[in-house]
């Protein structure tokens, strides 16, 4: 295998894919999202910015009393927020949409077999197609990035360079999020011999992890837990050595839940992302990510496992 020609590969997926009608629509559907995402987000950034003048004013003519903390003026990260979690809502399906053919529609058209009589091999031909197909989707974050900021510059809110790294990590484990439905996409596009079992076994999986595992998994842990321990017990002495060591029991019980529903559903595990990002401001990524381990470990996890599938099917795969 050779990267020349695994780019060469990737740089024919790109620009078959990138001048394709299909794509055109997604990438529309992508924007109009963001534009929603970024709409709604300013509403609520101007009513906490709103929220946030009147707090100074109060302050300021308030008479001596108790020492106040100073209220933190809102990021305008936070919008940023909003959008990506907006193209979160829908985007598995379209990254489904962006891979479920990548290999089957070739199958199909009988194209797979001429493209392995060159000087090609099986390894590069989906490497290839798979880096294509994540370019496609950085493609796609980038624009909604762009637009969004776009908006805001508009409406003359300005990222500070703190917002900075916020901003890119929404960007970041978005495009994770999307490249784990697209490998779950690639992947049963070499396992199904026509798209149209491969798209409907991936809204199938799409259908499983975003509802059917998280509510399973939370259901079968909250019957196995402990009890939420009675202050009544002790006297209603919530103070009490005994009652604090069951309080932290609970709590850490309900922590494994958490982390095995953000393990099982990538739609979980970015959302918890994001929500963790959000609410530390003013914190390093890596302080943040020792929280919210489970979730970086399953939008990593995914990708990983599924490309690994694509990859050893093609190479097995029988082109007759």
């Amino acid at each position: 295998m050779t990267a020349e020609r695994v780019f060469i590969v990737a740089r024919k997926e790109f620009t078959d894919q990138i001048t394709g009608w299909r794509f055109l629509v997604i990438l529309a559907l992508f924007l109009s999202l963001a534009l929603m995402g970024t709409y709604t987000g300013i509403e609520y950034y101007q009513s906490d910015l709103t929220r946030y003048t009147e707090d100074l004013i109060s302050m300021e003519t308030a008479d001596d009393g108790p020492q106040r903390t100073m209220p933190s003026k809102p990021p305008v990260a936070d919008i940023y927020s909003s959008m990506f979690g907006m193209l979160i809502s829908f985007g598995g399906l379209l990254a489904i949409a962006v891979g479920f053919d990548r290999v089957s529609r070739e199958k199909e058209s009988r194209s797979l077999k001429t493209l392995l009589a060159r000087p090609v091999y099986r390894d590069e031909i989906i490497n290839g197609k798979a880096i294509g197909g994540v370019a496609l989707l950085v493609l796609v974050v980038g624009s909604a990035l762009l637009l969004s900021t776009a908006l805001l510059l508009v409406f003359s809110f300005v990222p500070s360079p703190d917002d900075l790294w916020m901003i890119l990590t929404y960007a970041g484990v978005t495009l994770l999020f999307l490249v784990t439905f697209f490998s779950i996409a690639l992947a049963l596009s070499t396992l199904c011999r026509k798209s149209g079992s491969a798209l409907l076994l991936a809204v199938v999986v799409f259908i499983l992890l975003v509802f059917l595992a998280p509510y399973t998994t939370a259901q079968v842990g909250m019957a196995l837990m402990m009890e939420k321990p009675d202050p009544g017990a002790y006297g209603g002495d919530t103070s009490s050595e005994g009652y604090q060591a069951e309080i932290t029991a609970y709590a850490e019980q309900m922590k494994v839940i958490e982390s095995a529903v953000n393990l099982l559903s990538p739609q979980m595990a970015v959302n918890t992302l994001i929500r963790g990002v959000h609410n530390s401001p003013g914190t390093s990524l890596e302080d943040t990510n020792g929280k919210i381990w489970s979730s970086v470990a399953a939008l990593t996890v995914y990708p990983v496992v599924f490309f690994a599938i694509a990859y050893t099917r093609f190479m097995r795969m029988d082109i007759r």
